[in-house]
């Protein structure tokens, strides 16, 4: 008897072999179906069915695969299951690497890539000899026969099944027998499509959905940060410019901590307190002092990070409070509610706002800082004459009921020309600096010494009683003494004070009276306090 011919059907079967040729596809099918509504599509379930295919087809080997389509259009396979022919430590590297995610074949110049390229059918007798053969690597298994079967969803290929090496070859009716089979799985391969897409759907939808929420919660803080930077700008001092910076931080983020620290320039200060996060700042610990620049650390031990901030519970952000020419100090805040995968975008917005704020911060510490040269005395720091004249006004103008007279002191030191003349004008420098250090240090916190000139102070004592101002004069004339510059005599000072009411006094009048009376004390010998009369009435009216 002749063996039947590859593409026709073996018509020596039994009426019994095709009974039991159906009855096994219908099997495959019962038990895939069972399969999926057990444990659903997955990896083991493109695995069994491509086992069945196998097995009713009495093929050697095949794949499962997928229609997909690149960035450019063009479509390519990915194998949903392949049988297992590694046949060399390359093969086998291969398979293993890409066997949980699937194969991709890319290239389309072979057997397989007719029916990806066209949808059709495809059964090839003798593929080492077919042109469209692309060739074997070296030691796969030859191919005896070859047969590629398009998977549709509707019009549209959507798969395909290719099986490799049946005795006797392959005929269409191959595909006709297993069509049960072929049916359930283009169901699958459809569903996961659609499933996939509607995923990708659903991704895109939750993405621009958070990327709305995004937009109108910038939205909401660019307006936060707007009027906290003009609130800020509006600050009467830099005390006040914290609190509006801590006030807009926690709209921003709930429960962000936020501290400043000011420089030398403004004070050297604290502002927020000891429990600030700018308490542990110096210029060595942090990163935004060090580069002039905003700088964001993470939570968890990450190189880069500022010294001083938390390591592991908090996104730590510092901003420099500078201007292009000036540095004031810096702010420092702590989110500890930010973690997570959030901590790096969410960290990036709140810096960009409290960054513009820093900046406003600066332009208060700059108006403060001009405020303050303008009223301070360049060599010693002290006030100078203008803010002298501007407290005595404030004193003068006082009318309530518990105001008392105060007390105008003039403090000058003795024979100051012969220590420039003998020792030079910056040994004269350092003399006039130590004498505002001791003359400061000798009156109480509620009184204020200011430098007139030359070696010329001027005390405005909270107490107008003659005999607190002769005791203050007193410790002043005894701290300047004990200054003695390098290679000249000892210092020593005189002082004239007179207590000033209320009535028709003015500055004038008090510092004439003064200068009289300190020009007594230095007839008297120097080293002297001489205290005069009230000027003024001892009480308002």
């Amino acid at each position: 008897m002749m063996a039947p011919e590859p593409n026709s059907r073996d018509m020596t079967a039994s009426a019994g072999e095709e009974r039991d040729r159906l009855r096994a596809v219908l099997q495959a099918q019962d038990e895939l179906h069972d399969l999926y509504v057990h444990v659903g599509v997955d990896r083991a379930w493109w695995d069994a069915a491509l086992r069945r295919i196998i097995a009713l087809s009495d093929s050697q080997f095949g794949f499962l695969g997928r229609i997909e389509r690149g960035p450019d259009g063009a479509p390519y396979l990915h194998s949903l299951a392949v049988t297992d022919i590694a046949w060399n430590a390359w093969s086998r590297g291969v398979f293993d690497e890409f066997a949980d995610r699937g194969l991709e074949f890319r290239n389309l110049d072979s057997l397989f890539g007719v029916t990806v390229a066209t949808g059709e059918l495809v059964v090839s007798d003798d593929p080492a000899t077919d042109p469209r053969r692309c060739g074997l690597p070296p030691g796969h298994p030859p191919l005896d026969g070859y047969m590629g079967i398009p998977l549709r969803d509707g019009d549209a290929l959507i798969g395909m099944v290719g099986l490799a090496n049946r005795p006797g070859g392959y005929g269409l009716w191959v595909e006709d027998d297993l069509r049960p089979v072929l049916t359930l799985i283009a169901m699958m391969v459809a569903r996961g499509i659609a499933e996939r897409r509607a995923s990708e759907a659903d991704a895109v939808a939750q993405e621009l959905g958070s990327e709305v929420a995004r937009l109108a919660r910038s939205g909401q803080e660019h307006e936060v940060t707007d009027q906290a930077t003009r609130v800020i700008l509006a600050a009467a001092s830099m005390p006040d410019a914290e609190a509006a910076v801590i006030t807009a931080a926690r709209r921003l983020e709930p429960g962000m901590e936020v501290g400043v620290r000011t420089s030398s320039r403004l004070g050297a200060g604290l502002l927020g307190g000891a429990g600030s996060p700018a308490a542990e700042v110096e210029r060595d610990t942090c990163v935004a002092l060090q580069t002039g620049r905003t700088h964001v650390s993470l939570p968890g031990l990450r190189l880069g990070a500022c010294a001083h901030a938390d390591p592991m519970n908090a996104v730590t952000i510092c901003c420099p409070v500078a201007t292009e020419r000036d540095e004031f100090g810096v702010l420092v805040a702590c989110a500890r509610e930010v973690v997570g995968g959030d901590a790096p975008g969410r960290g990036a917005e709140l810096a960009n706002a409290l960054d513009r704020m820093a900046h406003a911060v600066a332009q208060v510490a700059l108006r403060e800082d001009m405020a303050s040269l303008a009223l301070r005395d360049p060599l010693t720091g002290l006030p100078n004459r203008t803010a002298m004249l501007q407290a005595i006004d404030r004193r003068l103008r006082r009318i309530d009921a518990a105001a008392r007279p105060f007390g105008v002191m003039i403090v000058d030191l003795d024979d100051f020309k012969d220590v420039n003349d003998q020792l030079g004008h910056a040994v004269g420098d350092e003399v006039i600096i130590a004498a505002a250090h001791a003359i400061a240090g000798a009156v109480r916190d509620d009184d204020m010494v200011a430098r007139l000139g030359g070696d010329e102070f001027v005390v405005l004592l909270d107490s107008g009683d003659p005999e607190v101002m002769r005791l203050a004069g007193q410790r002043m004339i005894d701290s300047v003494s004990a200054i003695a510059p390098a290679g000249g005599p000892g210092m020593s000072a005189s002082a004239g004070g007179i207590p000033v009411g209320w009535g028709d006094a003015a500055w004038d009048d008090a510092y004439q009276r003064a200068d009289v009376l300190l020009y007594e004390a230095k007839a008297a010998g120097k080293t002297q306090v001489v205290v005069g009369p009230i000027l003024g009435a001892a009480e308002q009216e």
